[in-house]
């Protein structure tokens, strides 16, 4: 009896059909590669003729089925064959914290005064104040390494509107944009492209 492989979960469906008959001795290859072919697995109806000296040499009530074999197909219907994956739900996008920054305590005051510096160069906007306090401190206080809380000192030293809900993110920029460079985590120094910048503000421009 045929046995065919079933996968787990799933079920499988078998007709099969004894044939019992006294046939010349030559004539067993015929059908017995009739048999064959109805029992290949597939779904396909398989129809074959036997020869009519075959067929006369079947018992009675045999020979009503006109010596055909039809219908002998094996069904094999798989169901069930693994669940589909859930899909994974979309992160939720969570909003920037705003940036708590500090005041330091920084000699703004002392020769060159950042002050001074400033009003000589007039800056207009976020990106222009962050140039100019960084060249600032490089020019007249080259040690002292800076950061978002440097600048937001000084914004907070000439009163300049401070209430930027991420402030490094200027830095960032600024980065990005190659007028200054990273020398640690959060630590910034302007360049010689970001100098140039700075040297073309004026209280005229």
């Amino acid at each position: 009896m045929a046995k065919q492989p079933t996968n787990k979960g799933g079920t499988s469906r078998i007709r099969f059909i004894m044939l019992d008959a006294e046939i010349p001795e030559g004539d067993l290859s015929q059908i017995t590669s009739a048999i064959q072919n109805a029992l290949k697995p597939t779904t396909t109806i398989i129809q074959q003729r036997l020869p009519s000296h075959v067929a006369a040499a079947l018992p009675n009530g045999v020979g009503e089925v006109e010596a055909d074999i039809e219908n002998i197909a094996i069904e094999s219907e798989d169901e069930g064959l693994g669940e589909a994956p859930v899909p994974r739900q979309p992160r939720e996008s969570r909003p920037r914290k705003p940036t708590s920054m500090k005041v330091l305590e920084l000699d703004l005051t002392s020769a060159m005064s950042f002050e001074l510096f400033a009003t000589e160069h007039m800056p207009k906007n976020d990106t222009e104040r962050n140039l100019v306090a960084l060249a600032w401190f490089k020019e007249h206080r080259p040690g002292e390494i800076v950061t978002a809380n440097h600048v937001y000192t000084c914004y907070r030293a000439m009163k300049w509107p401070s209430g930027i809900e991420d402030f490094p993110s200027i830095l960032r920029s600024l980065k990005s944009q190659q007028l200054v460079k990273s020398v640690g985590r959060g630590q910034y120094e302007i360049n010689h492209l970001g100098i140039a910048r700075v040297e073309k503000l004026g209280p005229t421009n």
